[in-house]
């Protein structure tokens, strides 16, 4: 019967002081949140990109006569050029026919940005406020109060063992 009421005695105490052990550990050490600010060092970059255009033409309708002293002269001429070519059509003094034809490139190079991220460089934000001397006191001794408390748990546990394999 002793050694029963010996174990009842130590689990009452147990749970007698499990509710103040919760509140000291609840109440000792809280942890802050720091809002990191985050910097990407980032590169832009600036390259040509080909671009193809659309084919383009032109259209020359010209009618040509001979006049009676055997030249040939110009009667009607009508030339439809589009928005990158320029036709031109042209009858010199002594009667030759010049055709011009001026288009653009058929290939464009434009300017185009590329961003290229190298690392991300992560920076705290300030603390609101410092620790007083009484609060870092205050952590310091909930650390070591936590493993008195474990080692203490592990002597009478250890002794109450010993005690009941006698």
């Amino acid at each position: 019967m002793k050694l029963y009421d010996y174990i009842i005695n130590k689990v009452s105490r147990c749970i007698v002081l499990a509710p103040f052990m919760c509140l000291l550990i609840l109440s000792s050490c809280r942890t802050k949140y720091v809002p990191m600010e985050s910097k990407a060092d980032s590169v832009v970059v600036e390259k040509l990109v080909e671009v193809q255009l659309p084919p383009d033409s032109a259209t020359i309708q010209a009618l040509l006569e001979c006049n009676e002293n055997g030249k040939v002269v110009l009667a009607w001429l009508d030339i439809a050029n589009s928005k990158n070519a320029q036709a031109q059509l042209v009858i010199d003094s002594l009667g030759n026919l010049l055709a011009k034809m001026k288009t653009q490139p058929d290939t464009v190079y434009l300017p185009s940005k590329e961003v290229t991220v190298n690392k991300e460089v992560k920076v705290p934000y300030p603390v609101e406020k410092e620790l007083t001397n009484w609060q870092k006191f205050r952590m310091d001794f909930g650390g070591w109060a936590i493993g008195i408390v474990i080692i203490t748990i592990l002597v009478v546990v250890g002794k109450m063992v010993y005690k009941l394999k006698k």
